[in-house]
């Protein structure tokens, strides 16, 4: 009697991996690249286990889990393979965060990479970071950086209201690190405010600009945590984003303009990052430098309908860009990771031997 033939089912759908997040530069800065995604996948049902610096590794880090460590700076490159050998040990595997140009680090931070050959970036399972521009310069360090983009969230309605004919005009300037640029732009901001009294500059963190503007029109906030910053945000109908050009600026994230277009705000962008997102002045407006910065703000200032074509425009781009949709990706991503990781922990072997002096 001939056997029966099984018939093949589905592919079983392995669970999710759990997850140890070390993040190492704790601020509101941290809380869309870090902060926001993991606590999503937490209420979508994920084991995730979020450690804030200072951490003890021992206690942070479980064993067979996938462990995300955001920006560590090690202070030499045996102490990276102690750590790396304390998380082999644990069966566990390592996916390093890094959203930043490694030139755009304090020089004191740079010096300290330096010094230990950047072993993190070079000495890990694998290396994930926030666009494209800049897994190409990471390629210097390792061979195959893994981009997940930021996602926006909240995504509150369009909110054309504020952009009335009369009344102030609310412009916000709060790119932190850009005191330098700011300054660039104060004999224009002088003219701009002395000429329309009722244009309000709004400013979040240290500027540069604190004390150079009139009183009456300048509402400086400190450091603010992400809820509130957006909150300030939102308040403003026209933000104006860097200027700054260079590898460097190029390899940041466009989430600025999407935050603003969330918070229905108008933007005035500089080139070398914003450029390919504004849709030919169709989502915002691009400026070349702080003259032409100033007089396109000037200009949008003075128009309502054209503020609210630009806003209603960019608001819909931006909802291509929610973190509820990049979430899929990212998931997908680490279980992709996780299936891997023997083989990845060989590759690891390879380029670094010091790691089986256990």
């Amino acid at each position: 009697m001939a056997g029966s033939r099984r018939k093949p089912g589905l592919p079983v759908v392995q669970p999710p991996p759990r997850i140890d997040v070390l993040v190492n530069a704790v601020g509101s800065w941290a809380t869309v690249r870090v902060g926001q995604p993991f606590e999503a996948l937490q209420q979508r049902g994920w084991d995730v286990r979020i450690h804030n610096h200072p951490f003890d590794l021992n206690q942070a880090i479980r064993r067979d889990s996938l462990v995300i460590w955001q920006r560590p700076v090690p202070q030499s490159r045996d102490q990276w393979v102690h750590f790396l050998q304390g998380i082999r040990r644990r069966r566990s595997l390592l996916l390093l965060e890094w959203d930043d140009h490694p030139e755009l680090f304090p020089p004191e931070v740079r010096q300290g990479m330096e010094a230990c050959g950047h072993a993190q970036l070079q000495l890990v399972h694998a290396l994930q970071c926030s666009s494209i521009r800049l897994a190409e310069a990471l390629k210097a360090f390792h061979h195959h950086p893994l981009v997940v983009e930021n996602g926006v969230a909240p995504l509150p309605p369009l909110n054309l209201g504020k952009h009335q004919a009369g009344g102030r005009v609310r412009v916000f300037l709060g790119n932190l690190n850009r005191v330098a640029e700011h300054r660039e732009l104060v004999p224009e901001l002088l003219a701009w405010l002395d000429a329309e009294p009722h244009i309000q500059l709004v400013g979040a963190g240290p500027t540069g600009l604190e004390g150079r503007l009139p009183k009456a029109q300048w509402e400086g906030h400190p450091l603010l945590p992400y809820g509130s910053y957006r909150e300030v945000l939102a308040s403003c109908q026209l933000a104006l984003l860097p200027l700054r050009r260079g590898t460097p600026q190029a390899c940041k994230t466009p989430i600025k303009w999407l935050e603003a277009a969330a918070e229905s705000t108008a933007v005035v962008a500089g080139p070398e990052l914003y450029g390919p997102w504004l849709g030919h002045n169709s989502l915002g407006l691009w400026a070349e430098g702080p003259r032409q910065m100033i007089g396109l703000a000037r200009q949008l200032a003075a128009d309502h309908v054209w503020r609210q074509g630009l806003v209603g425009a960019a608001h819909g781009a931006a909802q291509a860009h929610a973190l509820e949709l990049q979430l899929v990706w990212r998931g997908e991503l680490y279980r992709h990771l996780w299936r891997l990781r023997h083989g990845l922990d060989r590759q690891l072997l390879q380029r670094c031997p010091d790691l089986q002096q256990a």
